[in-house]
C-alpha cells in the first residue's frame, strides 16, 4: 500500500491542462491520482483501463483520451499482456518529505 495522502499544488488552477478539463475528465484525473497514490508505485496505478472501470463503476475511455492526449497519463506495457495507467511526473510532484524530526532537533538546540 502507498501512502495515504498525496500533494496536490494550488498552481494547476492556472494550468491549461488541468484547468480546461471539464468535470468529468477532472474527477477522472483525481481518481487517478488517488490510485496511483495508493497503489505507492511511482505514478503506475497498476491498474489496467478494464481494473480501473471496474474500480469506479463506470466508462472511462472518453475521458481517458483526453488525459492521454494532454500527456496528464500514459499508458505502459507492464508486460506482454498488461498495460496500466501511470501519472505523469508523479516523482516530481510526489517526492519522499524528510523527516521533520532531525529538523526540530536542531531548531531546538540553538
Amino acid at each position: 500500500m502507498g501512502m495515504p495522502w498525496f500533494r496536490m499544488y494550488g498552481d494547476m488552477i492556472d494550468d491549461p491542462k488541468i484547468g480546461t478539463l471539464n468535470d468529468k475528465q477532472f474527477r477522472l484525473w483525481t481518481s487517478l491520482l488517488c490510485l496511483a497514490c495508493q497503489a505507492g508505485n511511482g505514478g503506475n496505478t497498476n491498474l489496467t483501463v478494464a481494473e480501473i472501470e471496474w474500480k469506479l463503476r463506470k466508462k472511462i475511455s472518453k475521458n481517458l483520451k483526453v488525459l492521454l492526449d494532454r500527456e496528464l497519463v500514459v499508458l505502459k506495457n507492464e508486460n506482454s499482456d498488461k498495460q496500466t495507467i501511470f501519472v505523469n511526473k508523479w516523482e516530481k510532484r510526489q517526492y519522499q518529505s524528510d523527516s521533520s524530526t532531525n529538523r526540530v532537533k536542531k531548531f531546538r538546540n540553538n
